[in-house]
């Protein structure tokens, strides 16, 4: 609708310039066919007057025919004037006029002032050839005036019914020609806007609006079949991405495999060590003599096998836990926590490799929304880099306290306040040329069959999808410093 008055509204101007010039031009004619109208009436009237007065001159003589033009004059009735001319008296005449008056023919003037001015019109009398006299015909312009005013006010309210019917006319058909197809099509593109592609646009309508509607519809059918693609696209991804993650903590499990066997090799040697201790302390045949002592010997050895088969339990869950695939569940996690159980999940890998495991303790409670599967996986992949980095063995030290690095540019973080977990170590380190391409997917500098190249750059896009960022310090040498910052959660 705004669109259509506003059309209506930039055509009125064109169309009042239009019809006031017609009415102008139209008023202009007949004011003058008016006034052409006038002279002749006041031309026909003086030749009857004169013809009068040329009868009454031949009946009555000069003086009687003077006397009824006086007499004309003095006794009009339609506001015309008559004044006799003869003499001294045709001075009074139009510069030039007499030549025309001794032919016989009338001569016309207007005077403007006073106002609203006066037509004159002279009547010539001819009497043997010879110009006898001048009936001097006057008429007020006021008629012409008044015609003028009523013929102007008729043009004026033409003109304004006009437009007004045109602004209207303009108004309701662009309401239903462009208005209505306006909102049609605006509404539908609000839903396109909302991801909404369904209901087909159905407008009747030939022209370019016709069309525009024609491939809106095309338009949204192509969105709707490139939404299905990113959405299989985007699933798909998902899932690659998982299959990544999931291969990567399989590749941790058998990292730690021989580790763990060898931590389970220990309580099975103590179980069956018990078990056969307890068979020895109790003789066949000896139910009724085992006395006070031997009974407290076999409980001791009964408490030992059940405490070494809790520890292997807990091993082996420990270990299942971490390699178990499953979805992103974030909830409110002591990051305390993570770290001491990544530190008791490694320590027999850093012990087969003469590395120790140091963790600074922290003051307070430290909690953030993770989950803390993916967040164990990412310390776990940083911590066994930094033990791998060490071959003839060191110490790595973790710690946890509040962040004040700032993000890195580029880098999509949450706002607000970080907790940051250091992982340090004391190895090789990474070269000034190496280190910008340390997150980058399958890139390594260990030996090929050692690693995949997958760890660091897993555990990056698990912290990226936490909100946070991974930083790296590291001199040739010297070692290396990665820091995982995490927003802060409350508990």
């Amino acid at each position: 609708m705004r669109l259509t008055l506003k059309l209506a509204l930039s055509l009125l101007p064109g169309i009042l310039v239009v019809l006031a010039a017609s009415a102008y031009l139209e008023m202009r004619r007949d004011v003058a066919t008016f006034d052409i109208d006038s002279r002749q009436d006041d031309m026909m009237i003086g030749k009857v007057v004169t013809s009068a007065i040329n009868r009454i001159w031949n009946l009555g003589g000069h003086d009687q025919a003077v006397a009824f033009a006086a007499d004309a004059s003095v006794n009009g009735r339609s506001g015309h004037g008559f004044r006799w001319l003869e003499g001294d008296a045709l001075s009074d005449l139009p510069p030039g006029s007499m030549a025309t008056l001794a032919q016989g023919d009338e001569v016309w003037s207007e005077r403007r002032e006073p106002s609203p001015g006066t037509l004159f019109v002279y009547a010539p009398l001819l009497r043997a050839g010879a110009l006898a006299g001048v009936l001097e015909i006057s008429e007020p312009l006021t008629n012409e005036r008044r015609y003028a005013e009523r013929i102007g006010l008729s043009m004026v309210v033409t003109t304004l019914s006009l437009a007004a019917v045109g602004l209207l006319m303009t108004t309701v058909l662009g309401a239903w020609l462009v208005g209505r197809p306006i909102k049609a099509l605006i509404s539908k593109a609000r839903r396109v806007g909302a991801g909404d592609f369904s209901g087909r646009l159905d407008l009747r309508h030939a022209g370019e609006i016709g069309e525009l509607a024609t491939e809106m519809n095309l338009m949204s059918e192509r969105l709707a079949e490139a939404g299905m693609q990113v959405a299989a696209a985007t699933a798909a991804q998902i899932a690659a991405i998982e299959q990544v993650r999931h291969a990567d903590r399989l590749s941790t499990v058998g990292k730690l495999a021989s580790g763990i066997a060898h931590e389970l090799g220990t309580p099975l040697n103590v179980v069956s060590g018990r078990a056969q201790l307890i068979q020895e302390s109790v003789p066949a045949g000896s139910g009724d003599k085992i006395g006070a002592a031997e009974l407290l010997e076999v409980a001791d050895h009964a408490r030992i096998i059940v405490e070494q088969s809790r520890r292997m339990s807990a091993i082996i869950r420990q270990l299942l836990d971490f390699a178990r695939r499953r979805g992103v569940q974030k909830a409110a996690y002591d990051l305390r926590q993570l770290v001491a159980q990544t530190v008791s999940m490694l320590q027999n890998l850093a012990g087969k490799r003469r590395v120790a495991l140091v963790v600074e303790p922290a003051s307070a409670p430290a909690f953030a929304q993770v989950d803390a599967s993916q967040m164990q996986q990412v310390l776990t992949n940083v911590v066994v880099n930094a033990i791998q980095s060490m071959p003839t063995g060191g110490t790595v030290t973790l710690s946890l306290r509040p962040s004040s690095t700032q993000a890195p540019p580029g880098a999509e973080c949450a706002a607000g306040e970080r907790w940051e977990i250091a992982v340090k170590d004391e190895g090789e380190g990474i070269a000034l040329e190496v280190l910008p391409r340390v997150f980058e997917p399958f890139f390594t500098t260990k030996a090929v069959g050692e690693a995949t190249g997958l760890g660091l750059s897993v555990a990056y896009g698990i912290v990226q999808e936490h909100g946070g960022f991974i930083t790296v310090e590291s001199e040739p040498r010297k070692g290396s410093r990665f820091a995982i910052h995490l927003p802060k959660g409350e508990s």
